[in-house]
């Protein structure tokens, strides 16, 4: 960290996530994305996180010690004056592993989840980073159906007829806002973007069992109260632009995260006057003009104000913002 003129100049700061590893978690994070973790598989990557006691973890000699929430703490300008416009904390990023089927699940409105769980709710999005063959998500319903029609589905076993059932690769994009009934399914590896939340309601979770033999609890009753009984928004149409050579994707902007997806093949200038940037490299690889090497898997926080310059023969990159 340097001081150029008054200002503080502060090099691309490398993020190591908290992890967490679930009934469905496989070892893909750990072969193929270079994510270590104690537990034999890993579920989920919380790559940029200040949520309570799975805050992501400063990989900075200049930041040694931190975690995500303490660098907030301690440095807010890094975080940008658009933050000030949020009373709570408004993004969470991960990288998952579905290696076995995620529950049927939906997520509330910030309304109900305020009012009911005293937290956010939770908006997100999905970019498939690997899929194998064949792979698939449930993604809202096949057409609209009433509350008494889910419930009974819900109750038999029978609610997978029910939804849209979509099959995809790598590149795709989609984005799941409050109230979609939604299911990532094996063989998925995939990049979410998602409110600062933790907030789920289990609609289905296929009669399996825990390591202890119990059934995972369902929350049918909330699900039904927050839950859109029609399809959901299809894969966003969204539309490619070269700038300098690269390739740049809008992917999903909501009022909580902005993401866009970014090919590099050269030289690609990273400049937000008002909001951090989170970049996590989802192909190949590129070099910061630090001298940082951002590799498969990585995220690096990009603190606002400062202008960033990456450099990849063939790269491709998530970068969120607000």
């Amino acid at each position: 960290m340097e001081q150029e003129g008054g200002l503080m100049n502060v090099k691309p700061i490398k993020l190591l996530p908290a992890t967490k590893d679930y009934i469905w978690g496989g070892t893909k994070l750990k072969k193929l994305w270079g994510k270590r973790a104690d537990t034999p598989t890993i579920a989920e990557c919380w790559e940029f996180s200040v949520y309570p006691g799975s805050a992501s973890v400063v990989d900075d000699a200049m930041f040694k010690g931190y975690t995500l929430d303490k660098l907030l703490e301690k440095h807010p300008e890094f975080f940008g004056e658009k933050l000030k416009n949020y009373k709570k904390f408004p993004v969470l990023i991960k990288l998952l592993d579905a290696s076995g089927d995620l529950s049927v699940q939906v997520h509330p409105s910030d309304e109900y989840a305020l009012e009911h769980e005293g937290e956010l709710g939770k908006t997100e999005m999905w970019y498939i980073l690997d899929a194998d063959e064949g792979a698939y998500i449930y993604y809202g319903f096949n057409r609209g159906y009433t509350r008494e029609e889910v419930a009974s589905a819900a109750a038999n076993g029978s609610i997978t007829e029910l939804l849209n059932k979509v099959f995809v690769k790598k590149g795709d994009c989609f984005a799941v806002p409050a109230g979609t009934v939604h299911a990532l399914c094996r063989g998925v590896t995939v990049y979410e973007a998602q409110e600062n939340s933790n907030v789920t309601y289990r609609v289905w979770d296929y009669r399996r069992k825990d390591k202890n033999g119990r059934e995972r609890e369902l929350h049918l009753d909330k699900a039904l109260e927050v839950m859109d009984t029609g399809p959901a928004p299809m894969e966003q149409s969204a539309n490619a632009r070269t700038v300098n050579g690269n390739t740049v994707r809008k992917l999903v902007k909501t009022e909580y995260f902005n993401v866009k997806e970014v090919r590099i093949t050269g030289e690609y200038l990273m400049y937000s006057p008002d909001s951090f940037q989170v970049v996590t490299v989802a192909d190949g690889s590129a070099v910061f003009d630090s001298g940082a090497v951002a590799g498969k898997g990585d995220t690096y926080f990009l603190p606002a104000g400062q202008m960033y310059k990456l450099t990849a023969e063939s790269a491709v990159i998530l970068v969120t913002s607000l």
